[in-house]
């Protein structure tokens, strides 16, 4: 049996740090919305309609069409999510509250060169609780966690699924 994972959470949510651990500390196979959409592009940051209407979803789709592998996203629509669920894919939220992204997106900010993702947490979180509410979120995991704790987290939900 094969892993299928996605893990759902907000810009300045963690999922790079949580990537880079699971990639130097697993052999978990790793695919992350941005890095996909650039190799599909040709590693250019495409716009943001290019971006969301065409490379995401073609993306995604080839992501959910993998045997193993645990996708990092921000966002997914929510018609390639019930996809990947029909495909076996667990949807697995990283939730973390509103005030810990502001402060997390004044330390990349002004640690990583990252732009300001504030205009988007609200948005997200919503989309988030919409997902719940429609029952596409198979667990939630407190995002606030250290990385070593959430990465045993996503390798023993990894490992439940090749059982």
């Amino acid at each position: 049996m094969a892993y299928k994972l996605i893990i759902l959470a907000p810009s300045a949510g963690g999922k790079s740090t949580l990537m880079r651990y699971l990639r130097e500390h697993s052999k978990l196979h790793i695919a992350e919305t941005d890095e996909e959409v650039m190799k599909a592009n040709n590693n250019v940051w495409p716009n943001d309609e290019l971006k969301n209407k065409i490379l995401v979803p073609q993306t995604t789709k080839e992501i959910i069409s993998r045997d193993s592998v645990v996708y990092f996203a921000s966002y997914i629509p929510v018609e390639l999510i019930k996809e990947a669920r029909i495909n076996g894919f667990e949807v697995i939220l990283l939730e973390i509250s509103m005030e810990s992204l502001i402060e997390r997106n004044k330390k990349r900010m002004s640690t990583e060169n990252y732009q300001d993702a504030t205009p988007w947490f609200k948005m997200q979180l919503d989309t988030y609780e919409l997902l719940k509410k429609s029952r596409l979120i198979d667990s939630i995991i407190d995002g606030t966690q250290t990385v070593e704790v959430l990465s045993k987290q996503i390798v023993s939900l990894a490992e439940k699924k090749l059982q």
